[in-house]
């Protein structure tokens, strides 16, 4: 299988993961957010060990790494009067 075929395989299970993740913190929170709401992809640069990381404490507490950059965004936002 050719490498650029494997990054789309991947990429459509980190996406399908990601909303699958992102419908039952909804439901948990009472997020009346439509389930129709498109979604966007942004690139994040960073070293293999960076990536390696972040996505091991991004899963040590249940998220996808989109998750987790999601909600360190948010809460450095939110904790710097962004």
């Amino acid at each position: 299988m050719a490498k650029k075929d494997m990054a789309a395989i991947l990429d459509s299970f980190e996406v399908d993961a990601a909303k699958k993740h992102d419908s039952k913190v909804a439901d948990a929170l009472g997020d009346a957010a439509p389930a129709s709401e498109a979604r966007a992809t942004s690139l994040v640069s960073m070293t293999k060990s960076d990536k390696e990381r972040l996505t091991a404490v991004a899963r040590a507490h249940g998220l996808s790494l989109s998750a987790f950059f999601r909600l360190a965004a948010d809460e450095y936002i939110a904790n710097h009067e962004w």
